[in-house]
């Protein structure tokens, strides 16, 4: 099974923030607080949503963390020095040589723990899907070897190891290279939320799929669309990782669980300022293994992203579901350093590499 932690102040639940006793949520140390927590249990990942590209008019979202993802996510790394984070950046909003760079960078300052989920908000998929194989692009600008600060011979780097891509598009040039070296993981991951409708970028791109579906059933129907689409594309399936969101409502009985999610529906003005979409699960620790077992024994899902809907609930996530997991074997602790290593991803050769071997 592979976890995410959806980091939010005050949890997913817009009127969360009410039940605060101060602000200082809102503050750096809160927050990693929580990652600390989210990585000492076993979570592979935070994911840092933002409000998915929308950016505020005349509003602010309780919601919302209140620092840039990749600013947050390299920040974070530094202190937290196991966990992934994956952090979301919208296509219509950001230059790719800028946003290939900041990624590369928060890759290296987190030793290749860092992931992109990639938010096509152009409305145009092809031009969507040109930004993101150039930025995938812009990451193979040098190969693993090429700086090898030879003092004697006065060489920063070899220079047949550096690639200049050139790109020339229907909607994008960049020439490159990034003056950032090669990730310790390869690439960022590279994540998209998935539904039906969305799957073309994602089959030719993406390594892991978060899901937003409501249901058991919806979610197996998405996965399965996308798991066609990934294999018309000529990709394997073990080369993607599918992940639910899930928001669970803990209590120690099941009435008292009842109780608690009728005090946490959402009205539809919750939905509007709560950016992401999940399956609600509702009953005691025990009760959220079992329906957490469930999906996995679908086939079609590998793990889930938590989205909890307060603090209180992320702890009773923590301290109760997370040891159940465990003791069933569905939880188990990760080899390796990179968030590659943690949701058992290849680590992509460079194309140079690849056409060595094939010459």
């Amino acid at each position: 099974m592979y976890l995410g932690y959806s980091l939010t102040p005050f949890g997913h639940h817009p009127a969360a923030w009410r039940s605060a006793a101060t602000t200082d949520q809102l503050g750096f140390d809160a927050l990693l607080s929580q990652v600390a927590r989210a990585e000492e249990t076993g979570f592979d990942f935070v994911l840092l949503s933002d409000r998915l590209g929308v950016r505020p008019i005349d509003d602010l979202s309780s919601v919302a963390i209140p620092f840039e993802p990749t600013t947050l996510a390299g920040a974070l790394a530094t202190r937290a020095r196991r966990i992934g984070f994956l952090a979301t950046a919208a296509s219509g909003q950001h230059e790719p040589y800028n946003l290939a760079r900041r990624f590369a960078s928060v890759d290296q300052i987190s030793g290749g723990r860092a992931g992109w989920v990639a938010l096509p908000t152009s409305g145009d998929v092809g031009r969507d899907e040109e930004y993101v194989g150039l930025v995938s692009a812009l990451w193979d600008s040098f190969e693993d070897d090429a700086f090898i600060y030879d003092k004697a011979r006065g060489r920063f780097f070899e220079p047949d190891k550096m690639h200049v891509l050139n790109h020339k598009g229907a909607h994008f040039a960049s020439r490159g290279p990034l003056n950032v070296n090669r990730s310790p993981q390869g690439k960022p991951v590279v994540a998209q939320f998935v539904n039906r409708q969305n799957t073309v970028i994602a089959a030719r791109h993406i390594e892991l799929a978060l899901l937003q579906d409501t249901t058991l059933e919806a979610a197996c129907e998405s996965a399965a669309s996308l798991i066609r689409s990934v294999e018309a594309a000529w990709r394997r399936r073990q080369d993607v990782r599918i992940l639910s969101n899930i928001v669970p409502i803990i209590a120690e009985t099941p009435e008292a669980a009842q109780i608690a999610s009728q005090a946490l529906r959402f009205s539809e003005a919750d939905r509007a300022s709560q950016p992401l979409a999940a399956s609600r699960l509702v009953g005691t620790p025990k009760d959220i293994a079992d329906a957490l077992e469930q999906w996995l024994a679908s086939g079609f899902i590998d793990g889930f992203t938590i989205l909890p809907p307060t603090i209180a609930i992320a702890d009773l996530f923590f301290s109760e579901v997370i040891p159940e997991l465990r003791r069933r074997g569905l939880l188990k602790t990760k080899t390796g350093s990179t968030l590659r290593d943690h949701l058992g991803l290849e680590r992509p050769a460079h194309p140079a590499a690849i056409s060595e071997r094939a010459s």
